[in-house]
């Protein structure tokens, strides 16, 4: 692990090391839904995808699919999938992920809460996907009324807005988007947002060296 924090760290330097924890969850969680993806395939004896090389496929098959422990863990995973009661059409993608995907990439602006709590959960004919799609899409936008000046204020709009209506405590289910509203989430908006700055700063210092060197 701390060869893979050594190279975020060398990719954006702009991480600090209190950004550890947070970056670290991330790439766990990030590699778990691949290998979970990956898994899929295999048990739906779908052909071997054309990014993992023979080796690493029949590594996997051998050592991790047919894994008792594995298997434990997996049927127990797909259990407590079952028990919560809600589902997203997105998949594994936290809030915060789909909140950066619909991030304006040229302005650099932020979709609103009611803007990614759609984008999250209703459906194209309309529907919902959660029971409670349509009641929470009303208090995303009365409270965006109310509490506009706590909103705009706080230091990730987006995440106490959420907050104001479906609160921060942990016995959130998942499908609410409790990783988009707590602590983790923040982080990982402010590590996007740090990344993307420091992409900017780079470009605007390539520029700078090649106009100099253009006047010499």
């Amino acid at each position: 692990m701390a060869n893979v924090w050594k190279k975020l760290k060398d990719a954006f330097p702009e991480l600090r090391n209190e950004d550890e924890d947070c970056a670290m969850k991330q790439v766990e969680e990030q590699y778990t839904n691949r290998r979970y993806r990956l898994h899929c395939l295999h048990r739906n004896k779908k052909p071997r995808p054309t990014h993992v090389s023979p080796e690493d496929w029949a590594w996997l098959i051998k050592h991790v699919w047919t894994d008792e422990d594995f298997q434990k863990r997996s049927n127990q995973n797909a259990a407590n999938r079952a028990k919560q009661e809600m589902g997203s059409k997105v998949g594994t993608k936290s809030i915060a992920q789909i909140a950066h995907e619909l991030r304006n990439k040229e302005t650099g602006e932020w979709p609103t809460a009611m803007q990614v709590w759609k984008a999250t959960y209703q459906k194209a004919d309309g529907t919902w996907s959660v029971p409670n799609g349509e009641r929470v899409l009303s208090e995303l936008n009365e409270v965006a009324q109310s509490q506009q000046e706590k909103i705009c204020s706080a230091a990730v709009p987006l995440v106490e807005h959420f907050a104001l209506v479906l609160g921060r405590k942990a016995n959130h289910s998942r499908g609410m988007g409790l990783r988009a509203i707590n602590g983790v989430a923040e982080e990982r908006i402010r590590l996007l947002a740090q990344v993307e700055a420091a992409e900017k700063h780079a470009a605007a210092a390539q520029e700078r060296a090649d106009a100099a060197e253009q006047r010499a």
